[in-house]
């Protein structure tokens, strides 16, 4: 078994994320995850004012009500691997929004996170094409979110 140090920034904002989706019933689905053979993909995405100040920092992620954040992890056999993430956000008009997905990293651990506007009640389908450089992709998968940033 791999142990990881709880110090990692990167792991961080893992825990970070998914604690938000867990503790709190207003994110429609939290993180979840797709199999594709020896890959998993991991996916969130939430409003930044859920992140805490020290973790939004570390990773220049702007705290609003009014900014949501994706985050994508690759993993191949359960270790985290990179790869490009390409993503589209499709709003109810049918319009699309392309997200820039940049890469977060720390010690052996990698993920890809996206910003990106967000109005209270706004339902997106994210569209996420993931190419692991270890080969076996293109993966495609398609996700829907309700953002509910409260207060």
């Amino acid at each position: 078994m791999r142990c990881f140090s709880f110090s990692s920034p990167a792991r961080a904002l893992t825990r970070a994320v998914a604690a938000a989706a867990m503790l709190l019933p207003m994110i429609a689905l939290g993180q979840q995850a797709e199999r594709f053979g020896d890959y998993e993909i991991h996916y969130s995405a939430l409003p930044t004012g859920m992140l805490n100040a020290q973790v939004a920092e570390s990773y220049d992620i702007l705290r609003s009500r009014t900014r949501g954040m994706l985050m994508i992890t690759i993993l191949r056999n359960g270790e985290p691997v990179t790869g490009r993430v390409d993503v589209l956000a499709r709003d109810v008009d049918d319009e699309l929004t392309e997200i820039p997905a940049r890469q977060v990293k720390d010690d052996q651990w990698v993920s890809y996170v996206g910003t990106f506007a967000v109005d209270e009640g706004d339902s997106l389908i994210f569209e996420v094409t993931v190419n692991p450089h270890e080969g076996g992709g293109p993966f495609e998968m398609a996700f829907k979110q309700t953002f509910y940033p409260g207060k």
